[in-house]
């Protein structure tokens, strides 16, 4: 009942308060209120030469108090109105002590007035903000800072893989180059054992395409066989008088024709004698030897 009987009484007090001149006095630091202003009252300051405005009125206590509402700046040399705030009921002094010849600026605690303080709040807000996106730029650049060293790591990473590699592709190619060099060797080996092949098998071929001539000759007697060499040899002259070359005759004949012919016919003599010479035995009587191959080349031949 007493607390609803005090919000009444002080409902009522307080309508009564803003309509009357008074108003509660308080100090800008602290928000303390001091006590009741009653007046304001403009006194002549003989030390400054111009009018002042005194606040008067009655503390919590019903003390009498005086206080300027103004004050002369050091720095600058002006007059400046100490009153932060006044409205119906409030007035707010930015100073902060009873002493009145305490003229520091310790001794005054300025407010902002409300526009003013609009615009530091903004100010303040936009540093804030930029404050924030200079961080977040910070991070931002840390985190670039971070990936720029891990690719730089992994470039050099790479350089020396690629460098590695160049040597392997350099060492890859020397080697390539003797293997194809050994190819080619190996090619050339393998052309000349074809050919040998060839010229074996070709070898083989016309020994088996002669084998039944050379066993018929080998069978003949010596006297065939000169006989049948002197018909090559004519028709071998016939040949090659048909090819205008003429005959084996030293005005016609190289010197390689009459070799190898001479060589030839040596070795088919050879031949033959070797194949047809057998001993005799004691009862037989002794046949007449062949003649000799001097003397079958010195025998003088028939001329058709």
């Amino acid at each position: 009942m007493r607390l609803e009987s005090l919000l009444v009484q002080s409902k009522k007090v307080m309508n009564e308060f803003r309509m009357s001149p008074f108003k509660l006095y308080m100090r800008a630091n602290s928000y303390d209120p001091i006590g009741i202003m009653t007046k304001k009252v403009h006194k002549y300051d003989s030390g400054w030469g111009t009018m002042r405005v005194w606040a008067v009125g009655l503390t919590f206590d019903n003390k009498r108090f005086e206080e300027p509402l103004d004050r002369k700046n050091r720095r600058t040399g002006d007059q400046e109105d100490l009153i932060q705030m006044e409205n119906q009921m409030i007035l707010i002094t930015a100073r902060t002590s009873e002493d009145l010849d305490d003229d520091n600026d310790e001794n005054f605690q300025y407010l902002i007035p409300p526009h003013q303080a609009n615009r530091v709040k903004d100010a303040m807000d936009r540093i804030s903000e930029r404050d924030r996106i200079i961080n977040d730029l910070e991070k931002k650049v840390g985190e670039i800072s971070q990936l720029r060293d891990y690719y730089q790591r992994e470039a050099e990473s790479s350089g020396s893989e690629i460098r590695m590699l160049k040597a392997k592709v350099g060492h890859v190619s020397e080697r390539l180059s003797d293997s194809e060099q050994q190819a080619y060797h190996y090619r050339t080996l393998v052309k000349k054992d074809h050919v040998s092949s060839l010229e074996e098998e070709g070898f083989m071929d016309e020994k088996m395409n002669n084998a039944r001539n050379r066993g018929g000759f080998e069978g003949k007697d010596s006297a065939d066989v000169i006989l049948e060499a002197a018909k090559k040899q004519k028709g071998a002259q016939q040949q090659m008088v048909g090819l205008g070359v003429g005959t084996m005759s030293p005005e016609f004949a190289t010197r390689a024709d009459v070799a190898n012919m001479e060589r030839r016919i040596m070795e088919m003599i050879r031949n033959a004698l070797s194949t047809t010479k057998k001993p005799s035995s004691p009862e037989e009587p002794r046949s007449e030897s062949p003649p000799r191959a001097d003397e079958i080349l010195k025998m003088p031949q028939k001329r058709e």
